[in-house]
């Protein structure tokens, strides 16, 4: 068979994929993985996002085990998160799944090696309905309200003038020409996703100073990345941009307190 492999910044880009197996720059979060499941995939590969608080960097694993589906994460210090490209150009295999394993896929391989090996072995595509269970809550009201967002995907109009907590990685994608960020928000919180390989973790940020928003990454230690409600509730502020920094924001400072020192500015 020959092999069919996709190369993609984010898991939400694949498009007519079935029976392909699929390198993504993503996060391998539990989000991640419902995602993928949804996609008729044959193996993915994702990023392990410095694997953080309660290993959520690499929930997908065991997720995706259960159903099945060959699974496996690089080490955010071999290749930039949110880029396909240093994926497999760079990236070496830090975690893997049982059904990863039956494919002959091992920690310190390639992830070009460990795609081949998915490809080359003879397993069924998966395709589950299971919802993507992303989440997103208006969680205070006001003049400023503040949303949670598991991903950055989910913001749109409705979040104008809001502050937006987010469980997306704190780099913008590989290519992109704006942030991506689709409304003019009042500020928002990304992970770091352990900053990882050229700090490709907290590049987003320094994006919004360009659009005057102030901007911070939370720690992933000290909150699941992709759980916005985590982020909100127990993250610890790793790194501010300029903006932020204007309002008296600093790393080690609380998201809650981001959250009520953009708000007093506004």
């Amino acid at each position: 068979m020959p092999r069919d492999i996709r190369v993609v910044d984010s898991i939400t880009q694949p498009d007519d994929s079935e029976g392909a197996v699929v390198v993504a720059g993503s996060h391998g979060g539990i989000s991640s993985g419902r995602y993928a499941a949804q996609l008729g995939l044959r193996g993915i590969i994702f990023n392990d996002a410095g694997v953080g608080k309660n290993e959520a960097g690499i929930q997908s694993l065991p997720y995706l085990d259960d159903l099945g589906l060959p699974t496996a994460t690089v080490d955010n210090e071999s290749a930039r998160i949110g880029d396909g490209l240093s994926m497999v150009e760079g990236g070496v295999v830090s975690h893997v799944n049982d059904a990863a394993a039956d494919c002959g896929c091992e920690v310190g391989q390639s992830a070009v090696e460990c795609a081949a090996a998915m490809s080359d072995a003879e397993r069924d595509p998966v395709r589950e309905d299971v919802g993507n269970e992303m989440t997103q809550e208006k969680v205070r009201d006001g003049d400023t309200p503040v949303w949670t967002l598991d991903s950055i995907g989910l913001i749109n109009d409705e979040h104008e003038g809001a502050i937006t907590v987010t469980g997306s990685h704190g780099e913008r994608l590989a290519g992109e020409i704006d942030s991506y960020i689709q409304a003019d928000v009042a500020g928002i919180t990304l992970f770091d996703a352990g900053v990882g390989k050229d700090d490709a973790g907290i590049g987003r940020i320094e994006t919004m100073d360009e659009r005057g928003i102030p901007a911070a990454t939370v720690d992933v230690e000290s909150a699941q990345i992709g759980d916005s409600t985590s982020a909100l509730e127990d993250g610890i502020l790793s790194h501010v941009n300029d903006i932020a920094a204007d309002l008296g924001i600093s790393p080690g400072d609380s998201c809650s307190d981001f959250v009520e020192r953009v708000r007093e500015k506004k």
